[in-house]
């Protein structure tokens, strides 16, 4: 077997033969996961605010009055959390179905180009090279959407949000961190 460099623009063809495909539900899809990226960062840097008002209401053991301030806060990150998880529901779902129906797609038109191939080819290559990208490689395309893509856009996300809620809290300490 021969030893092929890999084809940098594998993915961003993918990609585009996915919008191509899908074009209203990639959209909507990736902005379920930028959501659901965002709403899962912000509640970090809104505990603290959470944590403050309990450690402000701890020291005079007056909890009666802690109430009218601290439920608001704890009623908007339950929401803020399920509304992240609402997101994280309908992306995976959209992810499944995106998948399943380009992987479809994917074959049948290996398949319609297989057929346009010369006797020749079959008679050169083993039959089990030609079954091997219609299994594995397309399988491959399909770990590679349904598992990849949307990590690598969520990861990205939840990284630029924690380093500007670092900053946010305290920039020296966080400069210090990143260098």
């Amino acid at each position: 077997m021969k030893n092929k460099k890999p084809n940098k623009n594998t993915f961003a063809r993918i990609i585009k033969t996915l919008c191509g495909y899908y074009p209203k539900l990639v959209p909507v899809t990736v902005f379920c996961i930028l959501f659901s990226a965002i709403a899962a960062a912000i509640p970090d840097l809104f505990i603290q605010k959470v944590i403050a008002v309990i450690e402000k209401w701890y020291t005079t053991g007056d909890w009666a009055s802690a109430y009218p301030e601290l439920v608001p806060k704890i009623v908007f990150l339950a929401v803020l959390y399920l509304v992240s998880l609402c997101a994280v529901v309908l992306y995976s779902q959209l992810m499944a179905v995106i998948t399943q129906g380009f992987l479809k797609k994917l074959r049948c038109t290996m398949f319609d180009g297989m057929q346009n191939l010369p006797i020749k080819y079959f008679d050169t290559h083993k039959h089990g090279d030609i079954m091997s990208y219609f299994t594995n490689d397309v399988d491959t395309i399909s770990d590679a959407l349904n598992n990849s893509f949307a990590m690598v856009i969520q990861s990205f996300i939840q990284m630029v949000g924690t380093l500007v809620i670092l900053f946010i809290l305290n920039w020296r300490l966080s400069l210090f961190v990143v260098v």
